[in-house]
């Protein structure tokens, strides 16, 4: 299964993947074609408020993508991987098509060991939740969602709370 997906993901495939919270989409960051279908499979544009997770290669490769603010490096050693996901401030040194048209990343590790397998042999991926716009992300463990913090004011703001309960 895991050879499968890692060849998948390479060949630009869309990937359905569990996470410890809800069921994922997963696409390969390098593959343009696949990232378009995936926006055409959630119906979504480069004006959505909505944006795809970035999935680092590991923890140490974060900052290649994002800004990490010093109130958040506590949490990402704590909780990456695991159910948290940051939204953070684009490294203005990383260009991509898609996260071009954004300031703002959000950025998650997923706690499955899925990951830590196919990560080292795929790099980065696109990940989001495998439900239709607007419908409910479906959760094999019966989970939520992966809570979001937004770093991206002066203050840092939970956006969605999920399972894992962090005090700000």
């Amino acid at each position: 299964m895991k050879n499968q997906i890692i060849t998948d993901l390479l060949v630009g495939k869309i990937v359905t993947i569990p996470t410890e919270t809800v069921e994922g989409y997963a696409v390969f960051l390098k593959s343009e074609p696949a990232i378009r279908k995936l926006m055409q499979l959630k119906d979504r544009d480069f004006n959505s408020d909505k944006i795809f997770t970035l999935v680092p290669e590991n923890k140490s490769a974060i900052t290649k993508y994002v800004i990490i603010p010093d109130a958040a490096t506590p949490l990402i050693e704590k909780y990456f991987p695991g159910e948290l996901t940051l939204i953070l401030h684009k490294n203005p040194n990383f260009h991509h098509f898609y996260y071009d048209h954004y300031n703002t990343i959000g950025v998650r590790i997923p706690d499955h060991p899925l990951f830590a397998e196919i990560l080292p042999h795929t790099g980065p991926l696109i990940l989001t939740s495998a439900n239709p716009r607007g419908g409910t992300p479906k959760s094999i463990t019966g989970h939520l969602p992966s809570t979001i913090i937004d770093f991206t004011d002066k203050h840092p703001k939970i956006l969605r709370q999920g399972n894992l309960v962090i005090n700000l």
